[in-house]
């Protein structure tokens, strides 16, 4: 397959943005048998009706769906051609974690709203979102709604015709179409961008959402960057009611809309209900106007530019002068530039095309099987965890452990319900049966570790209230506990050091070594980076101390943080030479 230049600038882009990710775990021996806590129902005796759900598995994801199982083959069918497709053309576009993230799709019960942060006001209006939190993600997606209202103070003026295919001239709310394979496909994208330790601004997250969105997959060709007729309309107007506007290209949304500042677009935070719910707003085809501009328009003049921005903006906080030094014009002469591009745009276009003779390779199809209760039960607690609902989290983690269900994700899931809702014994009970269990969760091993820890503490057995070997191997045998864990949260390397430095045994080479496989994992973490550089000074690693301090004073963004290191400098012997080389 042949790449076009324009994709490999687009690669060029992305591997800025993405962060190493990979596995770190030693293997450990299984825990004893415990006994697990039992819950007493004081309330209504009798279990609710099994919800029933379908399951599957796609890479990066494990599915949870309570449509058809053809509606949910087919649309992940097509979810996995996009993926595909996005992987050809840009493939260092990659998950921010090794650990699946969970998607549900919500085709019945009106399940959807129970996934939102809020019950009330705009963001009520959203067909679909992306939630997360340092290590666990989910999209949920209302495959119900085909129409969402339009915010009422953004989006083109709207077409009411009558029962004769007029239009009637009033100004009814018509509210936007809601295609589900690209409101998923949207959300792919903020997820891939959004979640990372440096996240993505949320203009280009999501502008580059809307540029994949439209982007054209045949059987031998994927082409990004093409942009549809602004005249040509794909759906017939309704007759007799207000017609709802198509979710477009920028070039037909944006023709006869009041463009908002360019200050303004820039500075919308991930977290803002523009970008959580974009549908509609001229806010998000404006962002995709400005990443066609920068990647596409004038044959790809201003590549240079907007890639000299993205990577200025990683170090340097957004400015108008920064912006103004980049591309050699203001905001104002900017949005001007930009209404220009909405009207005439010149452009090119990018992509692969198979070789002669070849199409396109298919994914594999999907296999969809019924749900077991304690999956249905961790991946909807879980996703009702990240929307902020703690309490309904619980309730249904709860209600599949009574029906039986002993899975140790499920175990894990509970146990760390039960330690943010203060039962600390019932926690560790769970916890430790997950552990056993070999769960592939590493929150769980982290809070085990951390319960662990605080009991030794409690009653240090070395000298000088210190731990023995035996208290420090237990505290951090959750830490080390499967060979084949996802990537760990900076907090279990910090922990780690906690664990050494409070430990009457000195740590190896070895230990010290996968306190610093975090630091190359989360290299913006100054806090770790201390507490290696510190644990090296301390147990006879000066070389070593010196190279992560000098580290940790790069990577200061503040005065305390800077004199910090600047303290430990000072205290180090000087630096010893480096080996002399064979």
């Amino acid at each position: 397959m042949s790449l076009p230049c324009g994709c490999l600038s687009a690669r060029r882009l992305v591997a800025t943005l993405v962060l190493p990710c990979g596995l770190w775990a030693q293997p450990a021996a299984p825990g004893p048998v415990l006994q697990l806590p039992t819950y007493t129902v004081t309330g209504e005796r009798e279990l609710p009706p099994p919800e029933r759900w379908l399951y599957a598995r796609i890479p990066g994801f494990e599915v949870l769906s309570n449509a058809s199982a053809a509606k949910t083959k087919d649309l992940l069918g097509e979810f996995q051609r996009f993926t595909h497709a996005l992987n050809l053309v840009w493939p260092g576009l990659v998950p921010p974690s090794a650990a699946p993230a969970s998607l549900i799709l919500c085709g019945s019960g009106d399940k959807f709203g129970a996934f939102l942060p809020t019950a009330s006001g705009s963001e009520r209006a959203m067909a679909s979102i992306t939630l997360r939190s340092r290590d666990q993600a989910a999209i949920a997606l209302d495959l119900q709604t085909t129409v969402l209202d339009l915010p009422t103070s953004e989006g083109p003026a709207p077409v009411v015709v009558d029962a004769d295919g007029n239009a009637d001239g009033s100004n009814l709310n018509p509210g936007i179409a809601v295609d589900a394979y690209r409101q998923l496909n949207r959300e792919y994208i903020r997820y891939l961008l959004t979640g990372r330790e440096s996240p993505a601004p949320a203009w280009f997250a999501e502008g580059l959402a809307q540029l994949f969105m439209a982007m054209d997959v045949t059987e031998t060709t994927i082409t990004l960057g093409k942009l549809a007729d602004p005249n040509l309309r794909t759906e017939p107007m309704a007759r007799g009611r207000a017609a709802p506007e198509e979710d477009r290209d920028f070039n037909a949304a944006l023709a006869t809309s009041v463009l908002i500042p360019m200050a303004e677009m820039l500075t919308v935070s991930t977290d803002s209900t523009e970008a959580k719910n974009p549908l509609g707003r001229v806010w998000a085809k404006q962002c995709y106007a400005f990443v066609h501009w920068g990647l596409y328009g004038d044959d790809g003049a201003h590549q240079k530019d907007f890639f000299i921005f993205l990577a200025r903006l990683g170090s340097e906080p957004l400015s108008e002068s920064l912006f103004e030094a980049c591309f050699k014009a203001d905001y104002r002469e900017m949005l001007s530039t930009l209404r220009g591009y909405i009207q005439v745009t010149r452009h090119k276009v990018a992509g692969i095309k198979a070789d002669k003779g070849q199409k396109i390779p298919e994914p594999p199809p999907v296999a969809v099987r019924e749900a077991t209760q304690a999956e249905v039960g961790r991946v909807v607690g879980d996703a009702l965890l990240l929307a902020g609902h703690p309490a309904e989290a619980r309730a249904v983690y709860v209600t599949a452990y009574r029906r039986g269900e002993r899975d140790p994700a499920l175990l894990a899931a509970l146990g760390l319900a039960e330690l943010a809702a203060g039962d600390r014994p019932r926690a560790q009970s769970l916890l430790q049966a997950a552990l056993t269990g070999r769960t592939l969760r590493p929150r769980a091993g982290l809070e085990l570790a951390r319960l662990r820890l605080t009991d030794a503490l409690a009653q240090p057995q070395a000298d000088h209230g210190k731990l023995s070997a035996a208290q420090t191997s237990h505290a951090m045998e959750p830490l080390l506990a499967a060979p084949s864990q996802p990537t760990p949260p900076p907090e279990s390397f910090e922990l780690m050091a906690d664990i050494w430095a409070h430990s009457a045994t000195p740590p190896s080479a070895t230990d010290l070594a996968a306190i610093e496989q975090g630091v190359r994992l989360f290299p913006r973490q100054t806090e770790l980076v201390y507490r290696a550089a510190e644990l090296r000074a301390h147990n006879g690693y000066p070389r070593e101390a010196h190279g992560l301090v000098r580290l940790g004073l790069r990577l200061a963004l503040d005065a305390p943080t800077r004199a910090r290191f600047e303290k430990l400098l000072a205290a180090l012997p000087p630096e010893p030479p480096a080996p002399a080389k064979p």
